[in-house]
């Protein structure tokens, strides 16, 4: 309706107590819709990033070399011996890269390795077992004179029991044993066995001065193996 002076009212425009007026809804709704937007972009640029991160992860992966199956100290690498894999190893952790591997075979491992293994060149020496000054020793044990658990790379001490005539030269005179046997520093090289009889028979990388005694006391049963050391 037109007012009697031919003009519209204004419409009303609620107060507050204090007189103020209101800011609309509407401009609040308008001016939160951005700050909204924004974070959104935020979260959605934060999850790109995160998958690019993930997969360039999983590119990273290296071919390396690792073993197929367990080999003992000295033994000489053969392609059967070896396979490749994929793993996401750190830079720092020594590997062999699969370009390598033809230069890993023909070689020896230095200490006794275990299958799965991933190899190091650590692990791994040109030189032929034994070494120069070395002599590989066969000493057969019976069940109960085997350490638990033995190895290819254990340090073994090999100690001389006393017999009535030792075969190392020992004699027994008056119930006293003279000119004792030292005992003896050693590394196992590969263990075999046990047999249908429960022997089992282990050889032994030994100073080539000490082979002779170590092999005429293992062949007449008078060696005992001490673990002085657990490796490989």
């Amino acid at each position: 309706m037109k007012s009697s002076g031919g003009t519209l009212p204004k419409p009303t425009v609620p107060k507050t107590a204090s007189g103020a007026v209101p800011p609309a809804s509407g401009r609040l709704a308008r001016q939160r819709r951005p700050s909204w937007i924004a974070a959104g972009v935020m979260l959605l640029a934060f999850a790109v990033l995160a998958n690019v991160y993930l997969f360039r992860s999983a590119g990273e992966r290296r071919s390396v070399v690792r073993l197929a199956r367990d080999v003992p100290v000295g033994h000489k690498l053969v392609q059967a011996d070896l396979d490749v894999v994929r793993v996401a190893a750190d830079s720092a952790v020594a590997v062999i890269p699969q370009r390598q591997l033809r230069d890993v075979i023909g070689q020896r491992a230095a200490v006794g390795l275990r299958k799965g293994t991933l190899l190091a060149a650590s692990q791994l020496t040109a030189q032929q077992s034994p070494q120069p000054g070395q002599a590989l020793v066969t000493v057969p044990l019976k069940a109960s004179a085997v350490p638990p658990g033995l190895a290819p790379g254990w340090r073994v001490r090999v100690v001389f029991t006393p017999g009535e005539q030792s075969s190392g030269g020992n004699s027994v005179s008056g119930g006293v044993e003279t000119n004792p046997l030292r005992d003896v520093k050693g590394m196992v090289d590969q263990v075999e066995g046990p047999d249908a009889e429960g022997a089992t028979t282990v050889s032994l990388l030994v100073a080539e001065s000490d082979s002779s005694t170590v092999a005429r006391q293992a062949a007449a049963d008078l060696v005992v193996l001490v673990v002085t050391e657990r490796r490989g």
